[in-house]
């Protein structure tokens, strides 16, 4: 992945998690813009955090879960 893609997929996450529906929004522009699966186990742990400001702590541990377990997977296909 070209570190502009990333950089411009950093550069929608603050605004976008102002609302539920901004959160959604920036999940398609990470899968659009990037179709590397790091960067959305990284979304994860953007939304993860999001839950955790929220005072959501199972929500937000159920993200992690699933980023943990992308990451996982990812490793053993790269391997």
């Amino acid at each position: 992945m070209t570190s502009s893609c990333r950089d411009n997929a950093r550069g929608f996450v603050r605004p976008y998690l102002i609302s539920l529906d901004g959160i959604l929004r920036l999940w398609e522009l990470f899968v659009e813009q990037c179709d590397e699966m790091d960067l959305v186990a990284d979304a994860l742990d953007e939304l993860a955090g999001f839950h955790d400001y929220h005072r959501q702590p199972r929500q937000a541990a159920k993200y992690r879960a699933e980023a943990a377990a992308l990451r996982q997977s990812i490793a053993k296909v790269t391997s």
